[in-house]
């Protein structure tokens, strides 16, 4: 895979949190961070609504409804699985109805042309020329599975970067759900993680790929 400009990855949960409890020093008593990570992390708040924080490797922020972690470094990548899995081994009854394993790509395009054509490869505009001028390619989403593997739902959206110009934005997103006569807490999330966070990486990279290759 071409090498990205920008890239994150994250791991989000939909559930019912106590904002609270995830603090800095909390993860540092539980020892899922280093103490000098809890000690220099930058606190935004930490109150019953939400909590933010971001320490050297990673961003979290937590609703009372979304759980959302977040690292731009690829060699944490494993780390912020583990981490999570800590969190929530420790936390087994957090009630977590949905999991979402993310990474987002920014690529800059090698000109405008280059960058034209991929919108027009991916959105051919001849449908939309009889009502539209100048039609362009703002977002598109598709849905879908991974090939030989029925369980997670796939979605992939390409967007022009605007952090990047001319770039792409690339994000993939796959989707988890508790099963319906399960009790839900959080007990599966780590076995999800484990079972799910490399293969959803290595997609997203071949997804990319594949994107940017329509264009050469």
């Amino acid at each position: 895979m071409k090498a990205p400009d920008i890239e994150t990855a994250s791991i989000v949960l939909i559930g019912s949190f106590n904002p609270t409890i995830f603090q800095p020093r909390w993860l540092g008593a539980q020892q899922l961070i280093r103490a000098e990570e809890a000690a220099n992390a930058k606190i935004t708040t930490i109150q019953s609504e939400l909590t933010d924080f971001k320490v050297e490797w990673f961003h979290l922020q937590v609703l009372q409804n979304r759980f959302q972690i977040a690292c731009t470094d690829p060699r944490q990548y494993g780390p912020l699985r583990d981490l999570v899995s800590g969190m929530f081994t420790i936390l087994p009854h957090t009630p977590v109805t949905d999991v979402g394993m993310n990474r987002i790509f920014h690529f800059e395009m090698p000109s405008v042309d280059v960058w034209h054509a991929l919108g027009h490869k991916l959105a051919p505009k001849n449908a939309w020329e009889p009502i539209l001028d100048v039609p362009g390619l703002r977002s598109m989403q598709m849905q879908g599975r991974i090939k030989q593997q029925a369980e997670g739902l796939i979605h992939v959206k390409v967007e022009p970067s605007i952090q990047i110009q001319p770039g792409v934005y690339i994000e993939v997103n796959e989707e988890f759900k508790a099963v319906k006569d399960d009790v839900v807490g959080a007990h599966w999330v780590p076995q999800k993680l484990a079972e799910h966070w490399d293969a959803i990486l290595d997609f997203s990279e071949r997804a990319a790929d594949h994107l940017l290759s329509v264009v050469k």
